[in-house]
């Protein structure tokens, strides 16, 4: 019995420690389909996740400190995509296309790479106060998209600054797309 107890206590010890390095690593299961790992920003978690149906899959990453932006995170199969392994594969065409669909407001789009090799596309309001930044990428049929936008309670006369912008990109250049077996 003190065996079993001893066991039972080392094993919970050690899914303990697996459990709070997967919160520091910022892992986060796409729906079983695979999985996003990467260092959270500093100060930043994950909020709320929720799946709303079996293809589609948003999570919300804030701050501590109520006005820093906040990140959206919205996954969605397009079956459309579905034989697109990343982003990467799309010709000049279908990229132009997805461009378009950002077209509701004056936006400037750039393209960057991850320290992975995937490709994103940084989409960013050039007219006014910048309120967001959306950065798109393709996997495995899903279109992945990070909106970093500014926090609700921030001066509303503040855009999102050029610090703000490159924590989301060092927060998405160490994001590494993990198949699930």
């Amino acid at each position: 019995m003190k065996k079993l107890t001893a066991l039972l206590l080392c094993l919970s010890l050690t899914l303990g420690c697996a459990c709070a390095l997967a919160d520091t690593l910022g892992t986060i299961n796409m729906n079983g389909a695979f999985m996003l790992n990467g260092t959270m920003p500093e100060g930043y978690r994950v909020a709320s996740t929720e799946t709303l149906d079996e293809g589609t899959f948003v999570a919300t990453i804030v701050a501590e400190d109520a006005n820093k932006p906040y990140i959206l995170l919205s996954v969605a199969f397009d079956e459309m995509y579905a034989d697109v392994k990343r982003l990467n594969d799309l010709d000049a065409e279908a990229l132009a296309m997805i461009e378009s669909t950002f077209g509701e407001y004056q936006t400037e789009i750039t393209y960057t790479e991850t320290a992975q090799g995937t490709k994103l596309m940084m989409v960013k309001e050039i007219e006014g106060d910048v309120d967001f930044v959306d950065f798109y990428t393709i996997y495995e049929g899903y279109e992945v998209e990070f909106v970093v936008m500014r926090s609700e309670t921030a001066d509303a006369s503040a855009s999102l600054s050029e610090n703000e912008i490159r924590m989301a990109i060092d927060f998405l250049n160490d994001m590494e797309f993990v198949p699930v077996k």
